[in-house]
């Protein structure tokens, strides 16, 4: 996979590529998947090149042009939208999976959207994701360590440490 980076959108690295490395492990043909805060559009072009109908969606102005260009350079079909986490999403509309690499650093008053973020970050998007995601299907996120973030009913499908943190990719399901 080709991408191209910007400086005012979070560089892929090793919590992004652990994510990507759980996407490839599953069966989305024809699946409708959500890659929420897409950044480069890494998770949206991996699930798209395994058949899935995918919505990347970023705050970012700037991540949105991004990850359609980099969409382009891989060939792979991808609807890209601004959007504050789902606001760009109809209230009643469904996916099998959404994807979220959230800016799960602690910091009680976020500079950057793409890092900083923390426990209200990832609270936020579950109460959210929770209604876009169909009967049967899953939740995949990144959290990190330092949030201290205790949630129930998560299942761990990866961790990985990197220095000082432990990096972990949660799941949920609807019920």
């Amino acid at each position: 996979m080709q991408l191209k980076h910007h400086n005012l959108v979070y560089e892929d690295r090793e919590d992004s590529w652990l994510l990507q490395s759980i996407i490839e492990t599953l069966d989305l043909k024809g699946k409708r998947v959500i890659d929420l805060g897409t950044g480069t559009g890494i998770q949206a072009i991996t699930a798209a090149k395994k058949g899935a109908e995918v919505f990347a969606l970023d705050i970012n102005p700037i991540a949105c042009s991004l990850a359609h260009e980099n969409s382009n350079l891989n060939n792979a079909d991808v609807k890209i939208l601004c959007s504050d986490l789902f606001t760009a999403i109809k209230e009643s509309e469904k996916f099998d999976f959404i994807f979220y690499n959230s800016p799960y650093l602690p910091d009680e008053e976020p500079r950057d959207l793409a890092w900083s973020g923390g426990e209200q970050a990832v609270l936020r998007f579950i109460e959210q994701a929770k209604n876009h995601v169909s009967k049967n299907g899953r939740i995949i996120f990144v959290f990190s360590s330092l949030t201290g973030l205790k949630l129930k009913n998560v299942k761990i499908l990866a961790s990985q440490k990197f220095f000082q943190e432990i990096i972990y990719i949660g799941e949920l399901t609807r019920d």
